[in-house]
């Protein structure tokens, strides 16, 4: 049950952010990066600093391109960073199409 709980508490997230998800195997969210359509957003739990903590869960993201089928970048943030996510992925596969034109 605690497993579902924490994939649920991870898409409550994502829906505040109005980042719509699809839930994947491995309680693994993935969604697509608006404005690049070949490019997706995977969310994940990555673990807490301290367990008995739950404020200090991080959230880990990576950002695929389906095109070439690589990761682009990943990172983990805490979950109250959370607002800043697409903007920081958008300028990540920004800079990445920079960097491979």
């Amino acid at each position: 049950m605690a497993k579902l709980n924490s994939l649920q508490k991870l898409i409550e997230i994502a829906n505040e952010h109005g980042i719509i998800c699809q839930p994947v195997e491995q309680e693994c969210l993935i969604a697509s990066l608006p404005g690049h359509d070949n490019f997706l957003l995977a969310f994940t739990w990555s673990g807490a600093i301290e367990p008995e903590a739950p404020e200090h869960e991080l959230i880990a993201i990576s950002v695929q391109d389906i095109a070439k089928e690589v990761t682009v970048v990943a990172w983990q943030i805490p979950s109250y960073l959370f607002g800043s996510v697409l903007r920081q992925a958008q300028m990540l596969v920004a800079a990445h199409l920079e960097f491979i034109k």
